[in-house]
């Protein structure tokens, strides 16, 4: 078991390859007029009068073994995405259905709440669209031209992505084919090129030779970094870009991996939320001891240069703010050891030094990772009018329930037993969450035995209504808390301690930051501090979580139930990926609680409510006599606390 951590998420995110279903739709907009608003409209407007829909999703059944097709899909998603993120800046004008999950198709299902159960949309009008020209025709007020980039230079897409956002531009990457999508944009439909990132004449701009094009600087002598340089420049040092968004997802190399993949692996959609954000976009590796697969005649290291130097500038606009940095390391492509990849280092070490480096940077994670990695609608999610305050449907139990429930003897000590807290992730990310609880929800098996659902609540920036829904279906066996590692992925001990960074702590911040997710939606447990490779927390850690997270923390080194600066904590534990080997393993470990209790903070990823229910169902019949009592999050750090208090000294 102590190796499922450091090989769980490239193991079952190839499987997710294989195994989730996945539709292309999209939905987008008539007429509207298009104002320069604020980088950040605030949340919580009303039902829009009218929202367009554009049904992209034949996009779903080209043929990524066709480089043709394959730049069909790529093209007509990124500009798509492009042009919903700048026509949703300040009001929910288009909607995208594009994504399915778990049996369900996603994007229709939250169409569906809003005009039915919910109601935020049941008076709007819905406009279908029947073509990208007539999408682009009926938004031409939402932009001011085009951004063209360069094939030969994949990191210029992202470089495209990130003056759409600065620019109100739509990305398009040139092509002379007939009928692509730079023909239909710049030839039938007319629009201005604004910016180009290659030459006019499909030159290159960036070559990685003599200097860097408008700048004062000499090459990099990489192209790929040349292009990150400039855009450094031209958005985060002049302040056209809003420093508290990064976005990190794969450029368009992608085009020459698609073969074989699943045709949302590109995650396009998700940029529409950052490009309405004006955030930075970037594809770079982070070790400094290798060239990466996508531009192997680099100097080792370069990109991981240019990454530093990214973050630092990001850092010193926004030194105030933590950083939203969506996305996640391109595993399956580039970066690691994955077949095909390039790289030497696992997948798990290249995520968790990513995690790391950002963290020195007050830099969070919202992990969109392939394979449910990809969300569309963001842009208009991120309207859905929200509460101040979403109080936890379950109250907290009480002592006299504990001992109601034979947990606590008469004297008040622990009964020995093993007790069983499952966190049910991993939820710290909005592509996940939105399709998980679409699906899980609806488990009939849900309400059977307690659950706490590893719900990061920064993820309400993005996919706001699928907190909503749970909290409003919550059964009383259902219990909110934090996934990694409070309100977004981060290192806790990389606050504090900073070798790459050289940034003072910023560990106020990150409280702070945490308490204000955390108040809206009344949570108290933090499911895993992952502290990954930047060192276990300390009680200087655990004390800043005590003022937003003071009823417990799963942690990642330590085995034995501890109480650190007043938090109850224990490490968590992977789980088998089977049921039946699962409760084989809570009977194992139950053995050893005949004279004092035992604890497992039991993580689970991607489990169904059905599938839980499952455990306990081998365990009575296959194991009658292990002492084992599956409770809920608050009671299992809350026997910990009493553990602890009252054990021999």
């Amino acid at each position: 078991m102590i190796d499922d951590w450091n090989s769980f998420h490239i193991q079952y995110r190839v499987r997710l390859e294989t195994t989730l279903s996945v539709i292309a739709a999209v939905v987008l907009a008539a007429t509207v007029t298009c104002a320069t608003p604020a980088p950040a409209a605030p949340a919580g407007t009303r039902s829009p009068g009218t929202i367009q829909v554009f049904d992209a999703r034949p996009l779903r059944s080209l043929d990524l073994s066709d480089t043709n097709q394959t730049a069909q899909l790529w093209d007509t998603m990124h500009t798509l995405a492009a042009l919903q993120g700048l026509a949703n800046r300040e009001a929910p004008r288009l909607y995208v259905l594009y994504c399915a999950g778990f049996g369900v198709e996603t994007d229709q299902f939250w169409l569906d709440w809003f005009r039915g159960e919910d109601g935020w949309l049941k008076n709007a009008e819905v406009a279908p669209l029947s073509s990208v020209e007539e999408v682009v025709r009926s938004f031409m007020k939402c932009f001011k031209g085009l951004v063209v980039y360069d094939p030969a230079v994949p990191a210029t897409a992202c470089v495209a992505s990130t003056a759409a956002g600065c620019e109100d531009l739509l990305p398009v990457r040139y092509s002379r084919t007939t009928n692509s999508m730079f023909n239909l944009l710049t030839g039938k439909l007319g629009l201005p090129v604004r910016l180009w990132l290659l030459n006019p004449d499909g030159t290159p701009k960036f070559t990685g030779k003599g200097m860097i094009p408008d700048l004062k600087e000499p090459s990099s002598g990489s192209a790929k970094n040349d292009a990150y340089l400039w855009a450094i420049r031209h958005y985060v040092d002049s302040g056209k870009c809003d420093p508290r968004y990064a976005a990190y997802y794969i450029d368009s190399y992608w085009m020459k991996r698609a073969r074989g993949s699943q045709s949302d692996l590109h995650t396009l959609p998700n940029h529409d939320y950052f490009i309405s954000r004006r955030a930075f976009f970037f594809d770079l590796a982070t070790w400094g001891d290798e060239a990466p697969l996508d531009d192997p005649d680099q100097k080792p290291g370069l990109d991981r240069q240019t990454f530093l130097q990214m973050m630092a500038a990001l850092n010193r606009k926004a030194s105030n703010s933590m950083i939203k940095v969506g996305g996640f390391t391109p595993w399956a492509f580039k970066y690691t050891d994955h077949p095909g990849a390039g790289g030497k280092h696992g997948g798990v070490e290249t995520e968790w030094e990513f995690a790391r480096l950002i963290s020195q940077y007050n830099g969070y994670m919202e992990a969109d990772a392939i394979g449910v990695g990809t969300i569309a609608n963001a842009s208009f999610y991120t309207h859905y009018p929200l509460r101040e305050r979403y109080p936890q449907p379950n109250p907290k139990p009480s002592f006299a329930e504990w001992r109601k429930a034979g947990h606590l003897t008469v004297e008040g000590m622990v009964a020995s037993r093993l007790y069983v807290g499952y966190y049910v992730g991993d939820y710290d990310s909005p592509s996940w969450l939105y399709k998980a609880v679409a699906a899980f929800f609806a488990d009939p098996q849900r309400g059977r035995i307690p659950l706490g659902w590893a719900f990061d609540p920064n993820l309400a920036d993005r996919a706001p209504q699928a907190l909503v829904y749970a909290y409003r279906h919550a059964t009383t066996n259902d219990y909110f808390i934090a996934g990694d590692s409070g309100a977004g992925y981060l290192n806790p001990r990389a606050l504090t301690v900073r070798p790459d960074s050289k940034l003072s702590p910023a560990l106020k911040l990150w409280t702070e930051h945490c308490a204000r997710y955390f108040k809206q939606w009344d949570m108290s447990i933090t499911g895993f501090m992952l502290d990954g490779s930047a060192g276990a927390s300390t009680e200087e850690e655990f004390s800043a979580y005590q003022r937003f997270s003071p009823d417990g923390c799963g942690n990642h080194f330590d085995l034995a139930p501890r109480v650190i600066a007043g938090v109850p904590t224990i490490r968590e534990w992977d789980m088998p990926d089977s049921a039946q080997a699962t409760a084989a393993y809570l009977a194992q470990q139950s053995a050893a609680a005949t004279n004092a209790p035992r604890f497992l903070w039991a993580r689970t990823i991607l489990k169904s409510p059905a599938w839980h229910v499952e455990v306990s169902k081998f365990l009575r019949e296959k194991h009658p006599q292990a002492p084992v009592a599956v409770v809920d999050p608050y009671t299992f750090f809350g026997l910990i606390r009493e553990h602890v208090a009252k054990a021999p000294k």
